[in-house]
């Protein structure tokens, strides 16, 4: 995914610490969770700053996903070489480094555990109606607007909303993968262990959240207003959760 990544110059008058360069990862490896310290190790060899660090693994998997905040205030070389030195590292098998310009608060990662979502989720399920339609704006807005600020990263939307997926699953939302893309007209995305819908048992599908971010990346992307259906959720006994995307 990564080599198809171009390169927008650091905004320096939209950082939160302009004097700082502060860029963000997620990376896939292959071999197990005890590879992520090599990888540690080798981005303090390097000088490279880890300011935070968020880790998925599964017992049965051989791939691990991990998000990274890195300070690149020291390293002096150019974006690309960075890129490179990083992707040389062993046991790397995908990765996306966009340098965004951070404007909110401190360059970190607040974690919640799956049952402190479920207690989240569960509250506003009890509110009916109005309670989903919060978890579905939250997400709609939170997929806009990250899709806005990578967009200009990637050279085509597919490429943004492949990013868009590998981000969420590093973060321990689900696993995802583009099943189907057609440019401005469709698109059908297949989620496992999505995190809203875990545990839950429901004649209904069940996402709100993660329909909302994807109807919030895409009519981004896309520049018009989407609908995404949830037409397989595991909270009604499939085996999986899927998405479709089609133009309003």
């Amino acid at each position: 995914m990564g080599d198809d990544m171009e390169f927008v110059p650091w905004k320096i008058g939209e950082a939160y610490f302009p004097q700082r360069r502060i860029v963000f990862t997620s990376i896939e490896l292959e071999g197990g969770i005890n590879n992520i310290v090599e990888v540690l190790k080798a981005l303090s060899e390097r000088n490279i700053d880890i300011l935070s660090c968020i880790l998925q693994a599964h017992p049965d998997r051989a791939l691990v996903q991990t998000t990274l905040f890195l300070d690149l205030t020291e390293v002096k070389r150019e974006f690309r070489e960075i890129e490179s030195m990083i992707r040389s590292i062993p046991y790397i098998k995908r990765m996306e480094l966009l340098d965004l310009p951070l404007t909110h608060g401190e360059a970190r990662l607040v974690v919640f555990t799956l049952e402190d979502i479920h207690h989240l989720f569960e509250m506003l399920r009890e509110l009916g109606d109005g309670g989903l339609a919060i978890m579905y704006h939250m997400g709609y807005r939170a997929g806009r607007a990250l899709a806005k600020r990578i967009s200009p990263y990637f050279k085509d939307n597919k490429r943004s909303l492949m990013y868009t997926l590998l981000y969420n699953e590093s973060l321990g939302h689900g696993r995802f993968k583009l099943e189907e893309y057609i440019e401005r007209a469709y698109c059908r995305v297949v989620a496992r262990e999505l995190s809203e819908c875990l545990e839950v048992k429901s004649d209904k599908p069940n996402s709100q959240l993660f329909r909302g971010i994807l109807a919030g990346c895409i009519s981004e992307l896309w520049g018009e207003e989407v609908e995404v259906r949830e037409t397989k959720c595991v909270a009604m006994g499939d085996p999986y959760c899927e998405f479709e995307v089609e133009i309003k």
